[in-house]
C-alpha cells in the first residue's frame, strides 16, 4: 500500500469513477477530450460524461445531469462556464460527491465580481466538506491509473517518478511534447489553478509521502498556503527527494501578470523567497526552459556525489567552452588514469592532444572507420577517477549509426554510477539516436550550457544532502 494513502488528495488521483460535467460530444471541441484521454488511455475505473443533448460519448452512455447517474461519483470535473459553475457545483453536493476539478476561468483572476462568485462557491464546498482543485485549472493526471483530465489528446503517459504541481496551465499546451519529444515519465500532475481550495502546502505534503514520487517540480506565482509550512515542507522532503521550483512573478510588472490571470497573492519579495528555497535545499529554475531541463535530469540520472568530469566535444573550440562551462558550474576537470590515457592515444591524431576534453572530431579525421565513440567510452567507464561526463553529439550528426549498438555503452556508464549528460544542437538531425538514448534514460539537451548546467544541479542536491 502506498505511504500516501489516506491523505484526502488520494481520492484525486485514484478515482474509482469520473463523471465529466460538460463532456463534449464533437472532436472539434476541447472537452472531448476531457472524456476522450481517459477513453483511448484505458483510465482504470468508471467514467461518467454529462451532456443534455447527447445519449453517448465514444461508446460510454451519457447523462443529461449528475443526478441521473445511479452510481457514487469520487471525482467530478466541471468543465460549464462560469456562469453555470455555482449550479452544477449544486448537484455535486445533491449528489454527495467527494471531490471536484473546477476547469471554468472566470472566478478571482478577473476581479471582484469573480472573486465574490468563486467565495459562494468555496462556502458551499466547505459547508458540506467537498474539496476542489481550482478553478481555471485542469488535471490531475495519475500515470498509475491512466487518469488524464486534459484538453490536449494525450497519446502516451509514460510511467515514471517525476510529479509537477502547476499553478497555472503552462504545463497544457506543451503536454504531449513534454510525454513524448522530450520523453519524461510522469507520476503525477496537479495543476492549482486559484488555489480557491487546496494549495501548494497540501500538494507538497501528499507527495513528499508518496512512494511512487521519486522528484517533485514546482512551478508558484504565489504561496496561498501559510509559507512557513511551506517551507518546513521543503526543508524535510529535499532530505528525501529533489524538488525543483520555478517561481515566477519575480518582478513587479510579473507579479501584476500573475494576478491578472490566477488571482495570485504574491506574498513576499523575490528575494525573500529566494533565500527561503535556498535554506530549503531546493533547486530553483531560472526560466521554463529550466524547469524542464532540471525536472529531465533528476527523473533520469543516478545521483552525483562527485565533481569530477570528463568532456568529449566534436571540436577543440567547443571543448574549451565546454570546459569553461564545468568549471562555472562547480566541476573538476577529472585527471585521467596512466590506463585510460593510453586507450585513447590509441586513437589520436599523429600529435599529442588532450584527453580532458578530448577533441573527438580531430581523433575521427586519422582514425576514419575505427570505433572512437566505444574505445572513449570503455576507456571512461572503467576509469576510477571520472565522476561523471559530458558528451557532444554533434559530430555524430547524420552519420550512419546503429542505435541500439550506440547506446550500450553509455547504458554501462550508468550502471558503474556514472552520470552522463549529452547534447546535439539539432536533434532533428539524429532523431532516431536521441530516442534511444532517451529511452534508455540518457538525457539530450540542446546546448553543452544547459547540459552542464542540468547536471551540476544534480551534483549540487546530493553533495547538499550528503553534507546535511
Amino acid at each position: 500500500m502506498d505511504n500516501a494513502k489516506h491523505h484526502f488528495l488520494d481520492t484525486f488521483f485514484y478515482p474509482e469513477s469520473v463523471a465529466v460535467i460538460g463532456a463534449g460530444r464533437s472532436p472539434d471541441t476541447l472537452n472531448f477530450n476531457l472524456v476522450s484521454n481517459l477513453v483511448n488511455l484505458k483510465f482504470v475505473g468508471r467514467i461518467y460524461p454529462v451532456n443534455p443533448n447527447a445519449e453517448e460519448i465514444l461508446g460510454l452512455k451519457a447523462y443529461p445531469d449528475l443526478r441521473s447517474i445511479e452510481a457514487d461519483i469520487d471525482l467530478a470535473v466541471v468543465a460549464v462556464p462560469a456562469t453555470k459553475t455555482l449550479e452544477a457545483v449544486r448537484d455535486c453536493v445533491a449528489k454527495k460527491v467527494k471531490c471536484l476539478t473546477l476547469v471554468p476561468g472566470g472566478f478571482s483572476e478577473i476581479g471582484e465580481d469573480g472573486k465574490k462568485s468563486q467565495n459562494e462557491i468555496l462556502a458551499l464546498l466547505r459547508e458540506h466538506k467537498i474539496r476542489a482543485i481550482g478553478p481555471n485549472t485542469l488535471s490531475p493526471i495519475n500515470s498509475r491509473n491512466n487518469l488524464v483530465i486534459s484538453f490536449s489528446r494525450v497519446e502516451k503517459l509514460p510511467q515514471g517518478k517525476l510529479s509537477f504541481i502547476f499553478q497555472s496551465g503552462l504545463y497544457e499546451p506543451r503536454l504531449g511534447w513534454l510525454l513524448s519529444d522530450f520523453h519524461l515519465r510522469l507520476s503525477k500532475l496537479i495543476d492549482l489553478g486559484n488555489k480557491m481550495d487546496i494549495n501548494e502546502v497540501d500538494v507538497l505534503e501528499y507527495l513528499s509521502r508518496d512512494s511512487e514520487t521519486g522528484c517533485i517540480a514546482v512551478h508558484l506565482e504565489s504561496i496561498a498556503g501559510d509559507p512557513r509550512d511551506f517551507i518546513q515542507l521543503l526543508k524535510s522532503t529535499t532530505k528525501e527527494k529533489p524538488v525543483v521550483v520555478l517561481k515566477s512573478g519575480r518582478t513587479e510588472e510579473g507579479a501584476r501578470a500573475a494576478s491578472s490571470h490566477t488571482g495570485a497573492i504574491i506574498r513576499s519579495s523575490d528575494a525573500v523567497v529566494e533565500a527561503a528555497l535556498r535554506q530549503s535545499g531546493a533547486i530553483r529554475a531560472q526560466g521554463l526552459d529550466d524547469f524542464f531541463d532540471l525536472a529531465k535530469v533528476f527523473e533520469y540520472l543516478p545521483p552525483l556525489k562527485k565533481n569530477r568530469i570528463s568532456v568529449a566535444t566534436g571540436s577543440g573550440g567547443e571543448g574549451v567552452i565546454a570546459t569553461d562551462l564545468c568549471r562555472t558550474n562547480g566541476f573538476t576537470m577529472a585527471q585521467l588514469s596512466t590506463q585510460t590515457k593510453t586507450k585513447l592515444r590509441s586513437v589520436f591524431p599523429p600529435w599529442d592532444i588532450r584527453v580532458n576534453p578530448l577533441d573527438v572530431g580531430v581523433c575521427s579525421q586519422f582514425n576514419w572507420g575505427t570505433n572512437i565513440r566505444s574505445i572513449f567510452l570503455e576507456a571512461i567507464a572503467d576509469d576510477r577517477d571520472v565522476d561523471c561526463l559530458a558528451l557532444s553529439l554533434d559530430w555524430l550528426a547524420g552519420a550512419s549509426i546503429n542505435p541500439d549498438e550506440f547506446v550500450g555503452p553509455f547504458c554501462e556508464l550508468i550502471r558503474r554510477g556514472k552520470p552522463v549528460v549529452t547534447w546535439i544542437t539539432d536533434p532533428g538531425m539524429g532523431k532516431e539516436l536521441v530516442e534511444q538514448l532517451e529511452l534508455s534514460r540518457i538525457p539530450v539537451y540542446t546546448s553543452a550550457e544547459r547540459a552542464i548546467r542540468s547536471l551540476a544541479a544534480l551534483y549540487r542536491y546530493h553533495r547538499l544532502k550528503n553534507t546535511n
